[in-house]
Order: structure tokens, then sequence, then C-alpha cells
């Protein structure tokens, strides 16, 4: 029977570090690859479900400018009107910061 020479041991131990390192090297970057692509189809279908609509321009309210002003109405006439106009803050709050969040995205992924 031949003895084992102690090179080919060393030999043996490398290509198995190898092959490892490999190995985890592929399943890391199969695991990236597949994070990145299941973001961006997220992305997508958060775009393709809800549009984001920009906010309305307010006019500010000066002497000069009161044809935009309401009049202060009796109480039980304007409630709607005051519950849309808290729903419609609430609407702008949230479009921005869907785009506050979408700009820091982009920017992690183009870093």
């Amino acid at each position: 029977m031949r003895e084992i020479e102690p090179y080919i041991i060393v030999k043996w131990i490398f290509i198995v570090l190898a092959a490892g390192f490999v190995g985890q090297f592929g399943k890391t970057f199969a695991q990236y690859v597949m994070r990145r692509t299941r973001e961006r189809a997220a992305r997508q279908k958060m775009f393709a479900e809800k549009p984001v609509s920009a906010p309305s321009a307010r006019n500010p309210v000066y002497p000069e400018n009161m044809s935009g002003v309401r009049e202060i109405q009796a109480p039980g006439q304007g409630a709607s009107n005051a519950v849309s106009e808290i729903t419609d803050e609430k609407v702008e709050k949230k479009a921005a910061k869907a785009r506050k969040k979408e700009i820091k995205l982009l920017k992690k992924m183009f870093k």
C-alpha cells in the first residue's frame, strides 16, 4: 500500500475550502439577486396600484386675495367640509411620505 503524501492532503484541503468559499459566495449572491428582484416587483406593483397625486396648491390668505376664503358657517352646516379638508391633508402627508421613501430607496439603489 502506498503512503499518502502530506502535499496531496494539503492540496485537497485547499480545494475543499475553495469550493466552500465559492458555494457560500454563490448562495449569498443568489439571495441578493432574489431580494432585489422582489423589491423591484413590489415597487412596480405599488406604483401600479396607487398613483400618487400632486398636492393641491393652496393660496395664502391676504386681504387682496379674499376670493378663496369661505365664510364661517353655523355648526352642523360645514361639518362635512371640515372632515374632507382633514382627509385631504392626510392624503397629502401620505403622498409626501411616499415620495420621500421613494427618493430614499433610489439613493440607496444607486449608491
